[in-house]
């Protein structure tokens, strides 16, 4: 009998190692868990194709997982696609080109789920590393939650899971407006400032370059960028030779704007900005004249620089022209639009140029020079940034 229980006492003791050995050398060093917006959208292969793309430019050692988010706001609206595992990234992709778009962003219900996923004991966390790559599309989260419950809600699902989780997000085809309740909800989640694309090409490299794990990246940047923005640094990233640099105006740890004197000199200066990426210095446009671009707006505000906002056709019928000059959103720019004529209907609107205020925003039909009067749109400008929303044809 005595030997029984020591052999019985020997297995227990050597399952017990065994189980332990696996505890320790099992996990991943990383765990990544792609989060896809599958709202209803025409070009949703682009995103398939990145992520995909991305899962194969990992490690085979790192365990990867998809989650898909989209659909009600009232019911079931995120689902786990492929759970967490090792050797899976041709599994990721298939399974990520397999999915159907549908329904709106519900953008915080995915972040929500996956934050439970890292919750359990397993499958195993990642022992350096967990992170969630999200790629948004569309309106972002059209659940209406305001950014203090959307803060609020994160910190009590990631205090729940018991590991800190590095999010980052990427943005493809956004809006100005879009972009912006994407940066709400990435400060809420203390991610980094979301990366927006704009091609299929941008979007590939992009999800390949925030997928790395952060203990993998070549050089971690110990200093503010702002701190390295001499003349001599963005003359070098420029190539602009014999400029002489002044009046140096550095945003965000991450854009620069500079006004530099040419030789031989030009009738006005050289304005040229700068996006600190990459671990250095990247020209990003310069001129006498800058359109706003990718750069944020409030980047541009808080330099005190108003940069050239590129038209854009948010509606055109035969009823009606509605064309946003201020970078504001289309959907901001057809609320405007659509309540001045609502308002014109009523007899609102005051006097032959149709004068009505809402807010911030003041409309009217002015005159112009060298127009007749029915030849001229329509506008209204906000007060605030003097964005403009043109109204065409309605007369």
């Amino acid at each position: 009998m005595k030997r029984w229980l020591l052999l019985a006492g020997a297995v227990v003791v050597v399952l017990g190692l065994v189980a332990g050995g696996l505890w320790v050398f099992l996990p991943p060093d990383h765990r990544t868990t792609f989060l896809v917006d599958a709202s209803e959208s025409a070009d949703f292969h682009e995103v398939a194709d990145a992520v995909g793309a991305a899962a194969s430019n990992m490690s085979a050692d790192d365990s990867l997982a998809l989650r898909r988010f989209g659909g009600s706001c009232s019911s079931a609206n995120t689902s786990e696609l492929v759970s967490p595992g090792t050797g899976q990234a041709a599994k990721i992709g298939d399974a990520a080109r397999s999915i159907t778009p549908s329904g709106k962003a519900t953008l915080l219900s995915g972040i929500l789920a996956a934050i439970d996923d890292f919750a359990h004991t397993y499958p195993f966390r990642g022992s350096k590393t967990n992170h969630v790559v999200v790629v948004a599309r569309g309106a972002a989260d059209a659940c209406g939650k305001s950014a203090d419950e959307v803060r609020a809600l994160i910190e009590e699902h990631s205090s729940k899971a018991g590991v800190k989780i590095d999010f980052r997000f990427v943005g493809h085809r956004l809006t100005p407006s879009q972009a912006k309740v994407l940066q709400e909800i990435a400060t809420a989640a203390d991610a980094q400032q979301p990366r927006l694309t704009k091609t299929s090409d941008e979007l590939v490299t992009t999800m390949k370059e925030v997928s790395v794990p952060a203990d993998l990246v070549a050089k971690e940047i110990k200093t503010s960028p702002c701190d390295s923005a001499t003349p001599e640094t963005l003359a070098a990233a420029h190539g602009v030779g014999t400029a002489r640099y002044f009046d140096v105006k550095c945003q965000q740890d991450r854009y620069v704007l500079a006004l530099a004197n040419t030789e031989p000199k030009l009738s006005d200066d050289l304005i040229t900005v700068f996006e600190y990426r990459d671990d250095a210095w990247r020209y990003v446009v310069s001129g006498t004249d800058l359109p706003c671009g990718d750069v944020p707006k409030d980047v541009w505000k808080a330099w005190n620089f108003t940069c050239r906002v590129e038209p854009v056709d948010c509606r055109a019928t035969p009823n009606g022209k509605v064309i946003d000059l201020g970078g504001i959103g289309c959907t901001a720019a057809l609320d405007i639009a659509d309540r001045y004529q609502a308002a014109i209907q009523a007899g609102q609107a005051q006097g032959q140029g149709l004068f009505w205020t809402s807010g911030e925003w003041s409309c009217s039909w002015p005159y112009e020079d060298g127009y007749a009067h029915s030849q001229v749109p329509q506008k209204c400008v906000r007060t605030t940034d003097h964005s403009v929303v043109q109204l065409g044809d309605y007369q």
